[in-house]
C-alpha cells in the first residue's frame, strides 16, 4: 500500500510540474502558442521525463520490454503527452489566434518521438547499469546535445537534427520552418536505430554478459547514429557543400564557391568585390594578413536553408574563416560578413568573436566598419532614429544582453554608431581591445552609463526631426517577439506565393486572407490585394485596404499599402481617391523609390491618359518593360532609367549610350540616377563609363550625409579601374 501511494504521489507531482511549466511557457513571447518554439522546449522536457521515469521504474522492478512498459503505463504516457498538447492548443485558440495545424504537426513529429526516444534511452541506460542508470541516461543525453555543438563548430551548417529535440533551424532566427519529409525520415531513422539497439541488447544472451559489453554496445549505437547523419543528409559536411556549389573562384585572399545559378558574366565582379572589401576591412582594422577566407554563395535562400540553415540571413563563422551568403543580395551583405571573419584575428572565445559572445559588440563592430545602412552612414541612421523617437538603451544592448528584444535594424545601427563614436574619441585600437574583454572602464576609462549619455548628446540633431516618414520606413517594424505566429505565417505565405506564381489567384487570395486574419501582417494584406487585382476585383481590393490601412499608421509598410490602395482606386476609375493617395505618398516621400513610383504613374497618366495607366498596372512583365522603354524614349525623364537598368533587354544598351551622350546631374534626383548608372556599368565591367557617372554624382552633392554614398561609390570605381587588371582570378568547375 505505501508503495502504491508513493507511485501515485510521484505521478501527481510529475503531472503538476508539467502543467506549471507549460502554463509558464504560454506567458512567454515565442512559446505562447502551439508552435515550433513551444514544441521544441517540450520535446526536451518530454525526452528527460521519459528517460528518468523509466530509469526510476527499472530500479525497482524487472526490466520490461518497451511495449510491455507502454501497455502497462499507457494512462501515464497519454497524460504526459496530452498536458503540453492541451495547454498549447488552448493557448493558440484563445490567446494568440494562431491556427494549430502546424503546431499539431510539430508536436507529433518532434515532441512525441522525443518522448519515445527518451524512454528507449532510459531502458538502454538501465541495461548498462541498474544502479547508475539515471546518471548514465543524463550523461548520454548530454553527449547527444554536444553532438549538435560539435556539428555547429566543425561542420559548415547552423541547423541541427538531434534525437533529443528533433530539429533546430539554426543559431540565426529564421521564420521559415515546417515539418517536411526530411524531418519525418530523421525521426523514423532514430526510432529504428535506437529501437533496434534496444531489442538487440535486451536479448537474453546479451543480458548475461558483463556491463562493459553493454556499455560498448550503447556507445557503438550512438556513434553509428552520429556517423550516419551526414551520409543520410541530416548534416552537411564541407565536401558536400563544395560538391553542390561546384564553381570555384580563387583570388589572393579568397576561395569563392558558387551555385550553378550564378551567371558566368558575374564571376569577375564577384571576385574583385571580395578583394576590394577585404582591403577596406583589413586597413580599417589594422590587420595585415589573414588565412584565406572561404566564401560560399548560394543560388537562393531555399538552397541555403537546405544545405546550411538560416535561409534568409547571411552568416559568417569566424573560427572557420568562412562566410555564407545568398547570390540575390551578396553585394549588400558581403562586406559585413568579411568584417566578422577578419575580426577573428583579435576575437576571443573558441568562436573568435567578442568576449562573452556579446552580440552587440559582434554586430556593432561589423556595422561600424561596413558603415553602410541603405547607402547612408551608420551614424546618420542612428541620428535619424534617435531624433524621431526610435531610441534604444545601450545598456540593454551591451550590458544586459537584450540585443534581440529590439527591432533588429535599430539594434544594429545603434551598436555600430556607438562603436564609431568610441573609435573617434579613443581610437580604433581601443575598440578592438574592448571587443575582447568588454571592460569599458579598463579600456577607455569611463563606464557604459557615462559613455551612453555622451553618445546620446552627439546623436541629438534637430534638423532630422522633419524626416519622420523616412525613419518610420526604416524603423517602424516589429521584433520577432511581437509578431503573431511568425513561423506559421511564413510557411503559409510561401504556399500562397506559390499559388500566385502559378496564376491560381483565387486560391492565393484565400490563403493570403486566411494568413491576415490570424497574423495581421502587412505582407499578407498586400498579397491579398495583389491577388484580387489579378482577378480584376478592384473594388474588393479598395474596400479591404481602406478598412485595414489604419492599423498600419505607424508601420514601415504604410507607404506600400498607400501605393497599393492608390493603384486599386485608379483601376476602378476613381481618379479622385487615386490622386489623393498618390499625392499622400509623394508628400510623405519616405524614400526615392516611392517618389519615383508615383512620378512614373503620373507621367504615364499625363502623357497617355487613364487607359495607358491601367494597361501598365495590369500588364505582364514584357508589356510593362516595353512601356517603360517607350516612356523613356518619348520623355527622356532620367528617373525612369534605373527601372530600365534592372531589365534583361538589349534595349538597355541604347539607353546607356543615350545617357553617356546627354545626361547631366543637376540635383539630388539626377545624382541618384548617376549613382545607379555608375554601379550598373561597374558591374558590366565598363570601368571608364562607371567612373564618368561616379564623378558626376560626387560633384552634385551638397550635404555631407548625402555625399557619402557618392564618395564611397567613386572610391570603389577607382579601385576597380586601378586594380582589376592586376588582380588574379582563377575559375574552376568541378562538375
Amino acid at each position: 500500500m505505501p508503495s502504491f501511494l508513493n507511485i501515485r504521489v510521484k505521478r501527481v507531482i510529475l503531472f503538476a510540474s508539467l502543467i506549471l511549466i507549460n502554463l509558464f511557457l504560454i506567458t512567454l513571447p515565442l512559446t505562447n502558442s502551439l508552435g515550433y518554439e513551444f514544441v521544441l522546449v517540450n520535446s526536451i522536457i518530454l525526452f528527460f521525463i521519459g528517460g528518468i521515469t523509466i530509469c526510476n521504474k527499472q530500479k525497482l522492478e524487472n526490466r520490461p520490454s518497451f511495449f510491455d512498459y507502454i501497455i502497462a503505463e499507457y494512462k501515464t504516457v497519454l497524460v504526459v503527452l496530452l498536458i503540453p498538447l492541451t495547454i498549447g492548443s488552448l493557448s493558440s485558440l484563445f490567446n494568440s489566434r494562431c491556427p494549430i495545424k502546424d503546431g499539431l504537426a510539430f508536436y507529433f513529429v518532434i515532441a512525441v518521438p522525443s518522448y519515445v526516444l527518451g524512454i528507449i534511452l532510459g531502458m538502454l541506460s538501465s541495461l548498462v547499469t541498474k544502479r547508475f542508470n539515471r546518471l548514465t541516461f543524463v550523461s548520454v543525453s548530454v553527449l547527444l546535445f554536444l553532438t549538435s555543438l560539435f556539428e555547429f563548430y566543425f561542420y559548415p551548417q547552423v541547423y541541427f537534427y538531434n534525437p533529443v529535440f528533433g530539429f533546430f533551424p539554426g543559431t540565426i532566427y529564421d521564420e521559415d520552418v515546417a515539418v517536411n519529409l526530411k524531418l519525418i525520415l530523421f525521426q523514423l531513422f532514430n526510432l529504428a536505430v535506437f529501437g533496434a539497439g534496444l531489442f538487440t541488447l535486451q536479448q537474453k544472451q546479451y543480458l548475461k554478459v558483463k556491463e562493459l559489453f553493454l556499455a560498448f554496445g550503447l556507445i557503438l549505437l550512438l556513434t553509428l547514429s552520429f556517423v550516419l547523419e551526414p551520409l543520410l543528409g541530416f548534416a552537411t559536411t564541407q565536401s558536400e557543400l563544395q560538391n553542390e556549389l561546384s564553381t570555384k573562384i580563387t583570388t589572393d585572399h579568397f576561395e569563392i564557391f558558387l551555385g550553378d545559378s550564378v551567371r558566368k558574366s558575374d564571376y569577375e565582379f564577384i571576385g574583385l568585390l571580395h578583394e576590394y572589401y577585404y582591403e577596406q576591412v583589413t586597413n580599417r582594422l589594422d590587420v595585415t594578413e589573414t588565412p584565406k577566407i572561404v566564401s560560399y554563395i548560394f543560388n537562393d535562400k531555399e538552397q541555403k536553408r537546405e544545405l546550411f540553415g538560416a535561409g534568409n540571413a547571411d552568416v559568417s563563422k569566424p573560427w572557420m574563416n568562412k562566410i555564407f551568403i545568398n547570390y540575390t543580395n551578396y553585394q549588400q551583405t558581403l562586406k559585413h560578413e568579411i568584417v566578422h571573419t577578419v575580426a577573428a584575428e583579435f576575437g576571443v572565445t573558441p568562436f573568435k568573436v567578442a568576449g562573452n559572445l556579446n552580440v552587440a559588440m559582434i554586430e556593432g563592430l561589423a556595422m561600424w566598419i561596413e558603415n553602410d545602412f541603405d547607402n547612408y552612414q551608420v551614424l546618420y541612421a542612428a541620428k535619424l532614429a534617435y531624433n524621431n523617437g526610435y531610441k534604444v538603451q545601450l545598456e540593454n544592448l551591451f550590458d544586459s544582453g537584450k540585443f534581440f528584444t529590439n527591432y533588429s535594424s535599430l539594434a544594429y545601427i545603434y551598436s555600430g554608431a556607438f562603436l564609431e563614436f568610441l573609435a573617434e574619441r579613443y581610437g580604433a585600437k581601443k575598440v578592438m581591445q574592448l571587443y575582447g574583454d568588454l571592460d569599458f572602464e579598463k579600456e577607455v576609462g569611463e563606464n557604459l552609463d557615462f559613455l551612453s549619455k555622451q553618445f546620446e548628446a552627439q546623436l541629438s540633431d534637430s534638423t532630422l526631426t522633419n524626416k519622420s516618414q523616412q525613419a518610420q520606413l526604416y524603423f517602424g517594424g516589429q521584433t520577432i517577439f511581437k509578431k503573431f505566429c511568425p513561423r506559421m505565417a511564413s510557411n503559409d505565405m510561401k504556399e500562397a506565393k506559390e499559388e500566385y506564381v502559378k496564376k491560381e489567384f483565387g486560391s492565393a487570395a484565400e490563403k493570403y486572407l486566411s494568413i491576415y486574419k490570424y497574423s495581421s501582417s502587412a505582407n499578407s494584406l498586400l498579397g491579398y490585394s495583389a491577388s484580387l487585382i489579378k482577378q480584376k476585383k478592384y473594388r474588393t481590393s479598395c474596400s479591404a485596404l481602406e478598412k485595414e490601412i489604419k492599423h498600419f499608421a505607424k508601420s514601415q509598410f504604410l507607404y506600400s499599402l498607400e501605393l497599393q490602395l492608390a493603384d486599386s482606386y485608379l483601376l476602378i476609375g476613381d481618379s479622385l481617391n487615386a490622386q489623393k493617395y498618390y499625392n499622400l505618398v509623394e508628400e510623405q516621400n519616405p524614400h526615392p523609390n516611392y517618389l519615383n513610383r508615383v512620378k512614373l504613374i503620373k507621367l504615364i497618366w499625363k502623357a497617355n491618359g487613364y487607359p495607358a495607366v491601367k494597361s501598365f498596372l495590369t500588364g505582364n512583365e514584357t508589356e510593362r518593360a516595353d512601356r517603360l522603354f517607350d516612356i523613356y524614349n518619348n520623355t527622356k525623364e532620367s528617373f525612369v532609367a534605373p527601372y530600365l537598368l534592372a531589365l534583361d533587354s538589349v534595349k538597355v544598351d541604347t539607353v546607356i549610350n543615350d545617357l553617356k551622350k546627354n545626361f547631366v546631374a543637376a540635383d539630388d534626383e539626377t545624382r541618384e540616377v548617376a549613382l545607379n548608372v555608375s554601379h550598373y556599368l561597374l558591374f558590366k565591367r565598363d570601368y571608364t563609363g562607371a567612373k564618368h557617372f561616379a564623378i558626376m554624382a560626387v560633384d552634385i552633392y551638397a550635404a555631407d550625409w548625402k555625399k557619402f554614398s557618392a564618395i564611397e561609390n567613386l572610391r570603389m570605381v577607382n579601385w576597380f579601374v586601378n586594380f582589376a587588371g592586376e588582380t588574379k582570378l582563377k575559375v574552376e568547375h568541378f562538375k
